[in-house]
């Protein structure tokens, strides 16, 4: 704010407010997200904890892998957040077939368990990452999937 002509005492409030309002980062845009866990209390937390900020949408809840599918087309979320274990399928079985129809989804593994082969099971399947749920956070989602609906890169969280 300052320039030769103007020092920052004649710096309004309101030209502070707009250059913030205009910086890159207020312009980012909300990654939608599916979640998907058979636990309702999961479901919960992770919506309070990742909408927080408003840096993420939850557009949908799936209590199971088939519903996730059924999903999946009418959503077309950013994000899939994918619990690994799960009663009718599970979230690996899930993310294979969520593959198979949509390539260019987004898939997070996540798990309560910290089981060291779900990160390499993640890549090994196609999803961006394993998250323990412990440790699900926006920043975590975003460095998944490269900053949001945009697409991203092939980072694996342990």
């Amino acid at each position: 704010f300052h320039t030769p002509e103007r020092d920052m005492d004649t710096t309004t409030m309101g030209e502070i407010v707009d250059f913030f309002q205009s910086s890159p980062t207020a312009d980012i845009e909300a990654i939608s997200v599916l979640l998907v866990d058979d636990q309702p209390v999961f479901r919960n937390v992770a919506r309070s904890v990742l909408e927080r900020d408003g840096a993420c949408e939850v557009i949908g809840e799936a209590t199971d892998g088939m519903h996730a599918l059924e999903m999946m087309s009418s959503l077309n979320p950013d994000i899939v957040v994918m619990d690994v274990q799960m009663g009718d399928m599970s979230g690996v079985e899930a993310t294979r077939r969520i593959l198979a129809r949509h390539p260019q989804a987004n898939v997070v593994l996540t798990s309560m368990g910290s089981d060291s082969e779900y990160p390499t099971l993640a890549r090994e399947i196609g999803a961006r990452g394993f998250v323990p749920k412990r440790n699900l956070n926006v920043s975590m989602l975003r460095s998944l999937v490269g900053g949001g609906p945009s697409g991203g890169n092939d980072a694996i969280a342990a």
